[in-house]
């Protein structure tokens, strides 16, 4: 199966590429002057700054910027700013420095537009990719810890009116009612072709992702977007969540199921994971396969879906793999490869 390359699904702009206005906002943000920008991070999928800058004092801050050029992505930005000032400090998440905000007219060198800007520290890390087992055993802990200190959600996250249901936010439409039937005609495609026992479990996938009400219910507030690009290992080992603005209520075991298919695909036992995690180990089958399902179904129901302005097109297929992958491994466990 070919895969995505999520170390450069991205087109961003570098430091110098900014108006003058917005290099000065993000500067006021950050509480000191820019010494040096290294490159725009080539992760994620849409043409916002994102770069980790050095200031004069020595200090590293990573800096986001995005204007009403691309609405979607300046929403985004707005959004993780204030999920990052409301998340506890148990949660492993990059510690929020500064939001700023320029509006139309306001910024000197783009007059027309307004701008978003977030910083936060600089986390030092990579991505975990290739999986390894200590790597997922890194982001269990950190999923581990994430859903102790978000059930219940923190009363700041409920006042911002932070919290989408998870399952109005999956299942929100009757698309995923017809992706199936639509996969195995033909009419959608996975990544590396249509699997062969597609055709002969139509019925099975429905009843699945007709589960979804129950079996992703939950009291949790998740990440809600948890993929390789989305998470950071630490030298010391332990796993940092970035990209916060998918932010859900639901069960809190479905961010770290969320990321198995993934670490699955490159060798590793996911189905020991579920044993022994604390996290899913007294799940039901049907409901982690359900999750499954309906993510699946999700990517495919959006993978042809028009490019919001900013976005790249690389997302299509990040869908696809997606859900290729997620229904790969439902396909084992549920005996049907």
């Amino acid at each position: 199966m070919q895969r995505v390359d999520y170390t450069a699904t991205s087109r961003r702009p570098e430091w110098h590429d900014l108006p003058d206005g917005v290099r000065a906002l993000i500067e006021r943000t950050a509480g000191g002057a820019v010494r040096s920008a290294e490159p725009s991070v080539g992760s994620g999928f849409t043409a916002g700054f994102a770069a980790v800058l050095n200031l004069d004092d020595d200090t590293r801050v990573f800096a986001k910027a995005a204007s009403t050029r691309n609405p979607h992505i300046l929403e985004a930005y707005a959004r993780e700013a204030t999920v990052l000032a409301a998340l506890p400090d148990d949660v492993p998440a990059p510690r929020l420095l500064g939001r700023g905000h320029h509006a139309r007219g306001e910024c000197p060198g783009d007059a027309e537009h307004a701008w978003q800007v977030i910083v936060v520290e600089a986390i030092e890390g990579r991505l975990p990719l290739p999986w390894t087992e200590a790597d997922l055993d890194a982001v269990h802990e950190a999923c581990r810890r994430t859903a102790a200190a978000l059930t219940p959600p923190p009363t700041a996250l409920v006042e911002a009116e932070l919290l989408i249901s998870m399952v109005e936010d999956l299942i929100g439409t009757e698309r995923l009612d017809t992706v199936y039937p639509r996969l195995a005609s033909g009419d959608l495609a996975l990544t590396a072709g249509q699997p062969a026992w597609l055709p002969d479990h139509l019925d099975e996938l429905a009843a699945l992702t007709a589960l979804a009400e129950t079996a992703l219910a939950g009291d949790t507030a998740t990440h809600g977007d948890l993929r390789a690009d989305n998470l950071l290992i630490r030298p010391d080992g332990s796993a940092v969540l970035v990209d916060w603005n998918w932010l859900s209520i639901g069960a809190g075991w479905t961010d770290f199921v969320g990321v198995l298919p993934l670490a699955r695909a490159d060798g590793l036992d996911a189905d020991a994971w579920l044993a022994r995690s604390p996290l899913t180990r007294h799940v039901e089958d049907d409901h982690l396969d359900c999750w499954l399902a309906v993510v699946a179904a999700f990517m495919l129901a959006h993978a042809e879906d028009p490019l919001f302005p900013g976005g790249t097109a690389v997302i299509r297929e990040h869908r696809r793999w997606y859900a290729r992958t997620f229904l790969d491994w439902l396909a084992t466990r549920r005996g049907w490869a």
